[in-house]
């Protein structure tokens, strides 16, 4: 019996103001071990040379499943995403931020975690190093993830650290020495409706189509910022989420980020300075509204049973916590 063919993959770079590493982002795509994927980069209209770092790159490439969209306006981040996933088809979906950086074997990863013979999850997400401006390794993992693995260490003072999660350091190929990795960590599964993050960012993870074009937002001013809390926290409420826990990619710290402002301390790494509370009650609030206008596109898709289960996981997320407690008790008698 023949092996079935894998599925195509489609990866959404988007692009703005980011001259400085959106080659480097590009050709991180360009080394990876699975061949069968389209890339797209969309500009969001930059003001600087991204353009013009782009088009060099592509022609330094010279690689057709490559392809560059420019916007003449510009209109947001999930605005520049729609435009790219109306450029591409395949049913699986990666987006890579202009600014970070896949290991070669990001998507290989990514796919065989989709097929395993566990659970047929909806997306699947991995950990992350840190990497400075210039591309130096800051840390070798990511560790923000909020209560839900924090759960795994409560109470224990000291963790032991498997030795395999230590890397080698080797001669590279100029003779310099780089850390490398050997372990192939445990992969999470998280089916809970979780309406918080728990991830890194979207860099980190690949997404079944039929599950974006389910949860993806339908307007772009509202939802100009912090679409992909949105879309993640919406699919994992869906379908859940298989974690691989290696660091696959490498978030870049280079003093412009939007959400990682603070410097790299240790421990729990808050590398933000920014108060989410606010944002974060006005996204539920959004999504809350999208679900209830919705209504009739979700209950086809899931049925009217997980669809008022969302909404009472959504509602328990904004509400205060003795109505929040009632909520979520609720939700599982639905």
């Amino acid at each position: 019996m023949n092996a079935p063919a894998l599925p195509r993959i489609s990866v959404v770079v988007t692009c703005y103001n980011c001259r400085d590493y959106i080659g480097d982002a590009i050709r991180s795509v360009a080394r990876q071990t699975v061949r069968d994927f389209e890339c797209v980069i969309v500009d969001d209209c930059s003001t600087d040379d991204s353009v013009a770092a782009i088009e060099a790159t592509l022609d330094e490439l010279r690689d057709v499943r490559f392809r560059l969209v420019r916007l003449e306006k510009n209109v947001g981040q999930t605005g520049a995403t729609r435009q790219g996933l109306k450029q591409t088809g395949a049913p699986f979906v990666c987006f890579l931020d202009s600014d970070d950086l896949w290991n070669e074997d990001f998507l290989e990863r990514h796919l065989a975690a989709h097929m395993n013979e566990t659970y047929a999850v909806g997306f699947t997400a991995c950990n992350a190093r840190l990497i400075d401006g210039g591309g130096t390794l800051i840390a070798g993992t990511v560790y923000w993830f909020g209560h839900d693995r924090a759960q795994v260490d409560r109470d224990k003072a000291f963790l032991p650290i498997d030795p395999a999660r230590v890397p080698n350091i080797e001669p590279g190929p100029d003779g310099s020495k780089i850390a490398k990795w050997q372990s192939r960590a445990p992969y999470r599964l998280y089916t809970k409706r979780a309406v918080h993050w728990v991830w890194v960012s979207t860099s980190s993870m690949m997404f079944r189509r039929s599950l974006i074009d389910l949860v993806f937002p339908d307007n772009d001013e509202t939802f100009r910022l912090h679409m992909d809390f949105y879309i993640v926290v919406m699919a994992q409420m869906v379908a859940g989420s298989l974690l691989i826990d290696d660091a696959l990619y490498s978030y870049r710290l280079h003093g412009r980020n939007f959400a990682a402002n603070n410097p790299v301390l240790g421990g729990r790494l808050h590398l933000s300075g920014r108060n989410w509370a606010d944002t974060y009650r006005e996204m539920l609030d959004r999504m809350l509204t999208a679900m209830v206008r919705d209504q009739e596109r979700f209950v086809a898709a899931l049925g009217a049973r997980q669809y008022r289960r969302m909404l009472l996981c959504m509602r328990a997320a904004r509400a205060p916590w003795p109505v929040s407690w009632l909520l979520i008790g609720c939700s599982w008698f639905v």
